[in-house]
């Protein structure tokens, strides 16, 4: 019985040997990525905001008015909403940041083969579906322990707003100076490629690109009145939908809009000029 024992394992030492090399190449593996991940997350540590939560009238926009008068609907000068505290990223998610988690978890974004990267590190993610972003939101909150998402449309203006404040352009002083604090609203001279995330000056709440980048996901399902008749504390937005909302300006724009704006888009397909950021919770 023991002459057998011997001869099995001298004809499998090989193999046994082989084996022992293969597992400890993929604890190598997962703990290379264990670093790399670690070394992600030191690098963007910084790059996050918080907000501590309030109260924010949100003014009604152009197209909301004429929307709320042809369904008889009374228009009021603005909707009371409030949220609780949250973090939000400074810049929006870059090509590389996106390529990254891609890399680390294995998750794949066909679409994001076709995106402008001019430059990885400072171009932000673009063509890519809204699933893909939340995805990576909620891996980016994995990462810090915490709950990731992409913001709600409230979240998101009350970060542009720098926390609920009477502005209508997410810009450094709250107006327009195309070329200088967002893009130039003129075909023409609009460029060819997302512009860097950092090209334009931050809000006084420190974050970047909510105008003149390119237009940005939120959470929120998209219906045209849905304002009209949210919750006043968290609202999240429609509970189904067809289209996701998108926020903000994208850079071949011929038209500067405000915060208000609100864009909609189907979340199985992505864009150049759409691009998102995260929030943790």
């Amino acid at each position: 019985y023991l002459m057998e024992i011997r001869m099995f394992m001298s004809r499998n030492r090989n193999a046994f040997s082989l084996s022992i090399v293969f597992i400890f190449t993929i604890l190598a593996g997962c703990d290379k990525h264990s670093q790399e991940i670690e070394t992600f997350k030191t690098s963007i540590k910084d790059n996050f905001v918080d907000f501590k939560g309030g109260e924010m009238h949100r003014k009604v926009s152009f197209d909301l008015s004429w929307k709320l008068r042809q369904e008889n609907i009374s228009e009021p000068d603005y909707f009371k909403v409030v949220v609780s505290e949250f973090t939000i990223q400074k810049f929006p998610t870059t090509c590389y940041e996106f390529d990254f988690f891609m890399k680390v978890t294995g998750h794949t974004s066909d679409q994001f083969e076709y995106a402008k990267c001019p430059d990885m590190k400072k171009t932000p993610a673009n063509s890519i579906p809204w699933y893909d972003a939340q995805a990576y939101c909620e891996w980016l909150g994995s990462v810090f322990d915490k709950k990731g998402s992409l913001p709600t449309e409230a979240q998101w203006e009350y970060a542009a707003t720098s926390g609920g404040k009477d502005v209508e352009y997410a810009t450094n002083n709250g107006k327009i100076e195309p070329g200088v604090n967002t893009i130039w609203g003129d075909p023409k001279k609009a460029p060819k490629q997302p512009p860097a995330i950092d090209k334009y000056p931050p809000n006084p709440a420190g974050i970047y690109g909510m105008h003149g980048g390119v237009y940005e996901y939120v959470y929120d399902w998209y219906e045209d009145l849905y304002p009209s008749y949210a919750p006043e504390s968290n609202p999240t937005g429609p509970k189904d939908g067809e289209l996701k909302t998108m926020k903000g300006n994208h850079y071949p724009s011929s038209v500067i809009s405000n915060i208000l704006l609100r864009g909609s888009t189907d979340p199985k397909y992505g864009s150049y000029t759409v691009g998102f950021r995260c929030i943790l919770d």
